[in-house]
């Protein structure tokens, strides 16, 4: 799409209105070629649990009916593909805002600066502290529970993780 970024806003308030029915939200848009044709991809997750597993059916009805509300909007005349999924169960945490969403669950971070040895760690984000303004993590490491505060600013790379 020529003009994907002229049209990006407009296409990102009509999905909302109709994800929102499904109890879903943009994670992210995208636009790329593949397949020979041009794909509108909208990666979704829950509104009210960003990691939460997505229901397939929900995913499908609000593609059709995206599909049908995007049919004759006028800065999509070009044929394009349309594609609603899921933004992933180790989708990045791309904000302070998300990492706080992110409370309770299973996460990776990458730290700017070593704490108890490791810059990376994997565990259970446990809390923000609003005062603080730190985060608490808890992981295990050599087979000891430890626990970490860290501030945002001090955060290279976070994402959801998957505990095996």
């Amino acid at each position: 799409m020529k003009n994907f970024a002229s049209i990006k806003d407009e296409i990102q308030k009509i999905a909302e209105s109709i994800l929102k029915e499904y109890n879903l939200q943009i994670y992210e848009i995208n636009n790329f070629f593949d397949f020979e044709s041009d794909v509108l991809q909208i990666l979704v997750e829950d509104i009210t649990e960003p990691n939460k597993a997505l229901d397939f059916d929900s995913i499908i009805s609000s593609n059709e009916k995206l599909s049908d509300a995007l049919e004759n909007f006028p800065g999509l005349s070009e044929p394009y593909m349309l594609e609603v999924a899921s933004a992933g169960i180790e989708k990045p945490i791309r904000s302070k805002d998300e990492l706080v969403k992110a409370v309770n669950s299973y996460i990776h971070v990458e730290l700017n600066q070593e704490k108890n040895t490791s810059s990376e760690i994997e565990g259970i984000l446990l809390d923000f502290d609003v005062n603080k303004d730190t985060f608490r993590i808890t992981y295990f490491l050599k087979g000891q529970k430890k626990k970490v505060d860290f501030k945002y600013e001090q955060v290279k790379f976070a994402r959801y993780a998957v505990k095996f």
